[in-house]
C-alpha cells in the first residue's frame, strides 16, 4: 500500500510541474507538456485503481498497464522552433530539469517496488511503470540536452 501511496504522490507531483509548464507555454509547447500531464494522469488513476482493488480485498490478476504501455507512443522529435522556445524559457528549462529528477525517482522507485512486491501483478505493473517512465526520462534528456545551447544564447552568456 505504502508503494501504491508513494507513486500516486509521484505522479501527482509530475502533474503539477507539466500542467504548470503547459499553462506557462503555447503550441506544441503546450502539447507535449499537456500530453505528458495526461500520461501521468493515466498512470495516477491505474494506482489509484489498484489501491482500491486491494484495500477492497481483491487481488489484480492482470497487468492493468499492459494495454496501454503496449499501444504506439511515439517518442516526439522536437523542432527547433520548440528547442528553441523551451530552451529560451528559464521556467520551461526548469520544467524540464525538475521533470527528469521527477522521472528518475520513479524508476528508482518503481523498480525497488517491483522487486519487493508479493503480488504478482502488481509487480508487473510496477515494471510497465519502470518501462513508461524510462522512455519519459529519455525524451526529455534528449529535449534537455538540445535546447540548451537555446538557454545559453538567450541568456547572452559568452565564455570568458
Amino acid at each position: 500500500m505504502a508503494a501504491l501511496k508513494g507513486g500516486m504522490k509521484g505522479e501527482l507531483d509530475s502533474i503539477s510541474v507539466y500542467e504548470d509548464a503547459a499553462a506557462a507555454s503555447e503550441g506544441e509547447v503546450s502539447s507535449f507538456f499537456r500530453d505528458r500531464a495526461e500520461e501521468e494522469k493515466r498512470h495516477f488513476n491505474w494506482l489509484l485503481g489498484l489501491h482500491a482493488e486491494i484495500t477492497g480485498g481483491r487481488v489484480p490478476a492482470g497487468d492493468p498497464a499492459l494495454e496501454a504501455l503496449s499501444s504506439d507512443v511515439i517518442s516526439p522529435i522536437p523542432s527547433e522552433n520548440f528547442l528553441r522556445r523551451v530552451g529560451a524559457s528559464r521556467q520551461l528549462s526548469a520544467a524540464i530539469s525538475a521533470a527528469l529528477l521527477l522521472e528518475v525517482e520513479a524508476i528508482r522507485a518503481y523498480r525497488q517496488k517491483a522487486g519487493e512486491c508479493d503480488i504478482p501483478a502488481v509487480a508487473s505493473f510496477f515494471r510497465s511503470l519502470v518501462a513508461w517512465e524510462d522512455r519519459h526520462y529519455h525524451d526529455l534528456l534528449l529535449i534537455q540536452e538540445e535546447s540548451e545551447r537555446f538557454y545559453w544564447e538567450a541568456a547572452r552568456w559568452e565564455p570568458f
